[in-house]
């Protein structure tokens, strides 16, 4: 060992086996709230191991602490992680680890050094710049696309459910990555652009993703490391050890262009890897937690029918959530759900045939949960996908069967819970979820609506100014924002397509005209399909005031091809009405199906053989059902039958 620090005398120490692991000092912070020192692990080609000191942490100085040769016979790849632990991966792809404690190494149960922990991980021996450790103990891997997470419970010693799964895909751009403070990632472009990411593990999802002001001073085409907080270290070409420190509060995220030289003669090491709890950030970054979940009121009933028999799911005044169903000849049945919930989503077709699936979001930790009717008429459990939302969520089911997830929670930054962005979850082919990633810039207060069209997704949300923004999303692409639609009032629009396949948005908004009032419009997507028009159609007005028809709207097409809309006006009462024609911009009058008991929750429409069927709830929470058969002349008005089913 002849190199890498100022002259000083090196103690050789320690016996250690075969692999991994120190600890060190206690550690806080980054640029400035980091330990006494900074503790760098090296394997040199001649497989000893060594232990350097770097007190120089907190300013980037060249200074050191001393260096203790602590192990030898070390071959494959070596990364060190939290709290002294270090990991071997041997040739043979055995993943080991081993803890130093500052003085000698740790025994495990049996009275060895080491323990293995996993089998196959030998690629990493060749690709050793695509295996990091954050500070919380996260393991990431870069696999071909695929930004893989994988932790181990040191306690339990066994991995953490969800070990191994895919955060993302994308990532064949960069060539190696580097972990810092808890969820923190770089990774590193062919230019040696450094590109900077957050991943929450506890909300799964991308606190922020690939921000570019934050890309464009250090770059480096060499090895990297980092003692955690957002500290950074990179062996340059020419043996230079260069230390800098990033922040995402910084105009351009790192402390200087160049960084800062604390070392020479660090060119020759297999392998140089830091303890990455050695520093902490110096401001605590905004994460996804305890989100300001929203009490949504009362939303459309979830109308699910998969095998003939009808469920309606409805979140009740009290959060409750259950399932009324159709009980053989015995009549209606609701069974609840355990927890409490902010709302229901819109329903899809599940992964098997037969079945159906539905999603919400937990009023007290924010988390989307899925659940699959079967075609046994039995629930398959939730599922969570976790996320810290605020709002129920809106599911979409792919053309290649997949599905993706889209809510509305919190903006990743420090200025509070109130910057509603819309996040998107995708699921892989495998079944297995992708990471939560943002994808809105607008300020939007309630669930989006939905709909697929070949392999494009359309989201429609309403934002704080009362308008909806349209994005697009076509494949595996981010959605991007089209447009903005004219003010609105209703919460939610209600998207459908006709039989060309054309959109159409139908909600609710002003009618042109001084004291015109309120009024159902559907706003059609152009020949196009590159927006929406600019014109509204107003269907009539509802009987009464002329602002009555203020509330959520639902809307269904018709097998001939008239368009269908309900809603429950503000006196109370359920109305429905059709188009005269399919294609046809003329509407039939409102035509008021039920009685005049006091309704006040949304409306749901579904075609259920060769009906038209309407489910409404009143404020007293007794649930009914307005049915018409579907002529196939569409310009036939409906004629309605109803009854109360609970």
């Amino acid at each position: 060992m002849t190199k890498k620090l100022r002259p000083l005398a090196l103690s050789a120490a320690l016996t250690a086996s075969v692999v991994t692991a120190l600890t060190a000092g206690a550690g806080t912070a980054s640029a400035g709230l980091c330990g006494p020192v900074a503790n760098i692990f090296t394997v040199q080609a001649d497989g000893d191991l060594w232990h350097y000191r770097h007190s120089g942490v907190r300013d980037g100085s060249f200074s050191w602490a001393g260096a203790t040769q602590v192990g030898w016979g070390w071959g494959g790849k070596t990364f060190a992680g939290p709290n002294g632990w270090l990991f071997n991966i041997t040739t043979g792809g055995e993943l080991r680890r081993l803890r130093y404690n500052g003085s000698g190494w740790d025994t495990f149960p049996g009275g060895g050094q080491y323990d293995t922990i996993g089998w196959g991980w030998e690629k990493f021996v060749q690709d050793r710049s695509k295996i990091t450790i954050d500070s919380d103990g996260s393991i990431y891997t870069l696999e071909g696309d695929q930004l893989r997470w994988w932790f181990f419970d040191h306690q339990q010693r066994a991995w953490a459910p969800g070990s191994g799964r895919v955060l993302d895909t994308g990532w064949g751009r960069f060539d190696a990555i580097v972990a810092s403070g808890q969820g923190s990632i770089k990774g590193r472009d062919d230019r040696g652009v450094l590109h900077h990411f957050r991943y929450d593990r506890v909300s799964e999802r991308f606190a922020l993703y690939e921000t570019w002001q934050h890309n464009l001073t250090w770059t480096t085409h060499t090895r990297l490391l980092s003692a955690g907080g957002d500290v950074y270290y990179t062996v340059l070409g020419d043996g230079r050890l260069v230390w800098n420190s990033y922040s995402e509060y910084w105009s351009d995220g790192w402390k200087t262009s160049a960084g800062s030289t604390v070392g020479t003669g660090w060119g020759t090491d297999v392998d140089v890897t830091a303890t990455t709890s050695d520093c902490k950030y110096e401001s605590l970054y905004w994460t996804p937690r305890n989100p300001v979940v929203q009490d949504q009121g009362a939303m459309p009933i979830s109308y699910l029918n998969p095998s003939g028999t009808r469920h309606l799911v409805r979140v009740t005044p009290d959060n409750g959530l259950t399932d009324l169903h159709e009980v053989g000849t015995e009549g209606w049945s609701a069974q609840p759900f355990g927890g409490t919930f902010t709302g229901v989503s819109n329903v899809v077709a599940g992964e098997a045939p037969g079945t159906e699936m539905i999603g919400a979001t937990q009023l007290q930790t924010g988390d989307v949960v899925l659940n699959t009717l079967g075609a046994n008429g039995q629930w398959q459990g939730f599922q969570s996908l976790k996320g810290a939302m605020r709002v129920a969520p809106a599911l979409v089911r792919r053309q290649d069967g997949t599905l993706v997830v889209y809510a509305m929670g919190d903006h990743a930054s420090d200025r509070g819970p109130y910057e509603g962005q819309l996040y998107y979850r995708k699921q892989l082919p495998n079944g297995d979820f992708l990471a939560w990633k943002r994808f809105s810039s607008g300020l939007v207060v309630e669930t989006p609506s939905v709909i697929t069209r070949g392999d494009e997704v359309t989201i429609v949300a309403r934002t704080v100014s009362n308008w909806n923004t349209v994005f697009r999303a076509v494949g595996d692409r981010v959605p991007v924002e089209v447009e903005r639609t004219p003010y609105v009032v209703g919460p939610r629009p209600k998207l459908v397509k006709d039989a060309q396949d054309r959109i159409m948005i139908v909600d609710v908004g002003w009618r042109p005209g001084e004291s015109a009032g309120l009024g159902v419009f559907v706003l059609k997507e152009k020949v196009d399909r590159s927006g929406f028009e600019s014109t509204w159609t107003f269907l009539p007005d509802l009987p009464g005031a002329p602002d009555s028809e203020s509330r959520q709207v639902d809307a269904v097409y018709l097998p001939n091809g008239a368009l269908a809309v309900s809603l429950t006006g503000n006196g109370g009462k359920v109305y429905v009405t059709t188009s005269k024609g399919a294609g046809s911009t003329e509407f039939h009058p409102w035509q008021q199906v039920s009685g005049d008991g006091e309704f006040t929750e949304p409306t749901s429409t579904r075609m259920v053989n060769g009906s038209l069927s309407v489910a409404a709830v009143t404020s007293g929470g007794s649930y009914f059902l307005y049915e018409a058969s579907v002529s196939q002349d569409p310009a036939a008005a409906l004629s309605f039958t109803g009854r109360q089913v609970a």
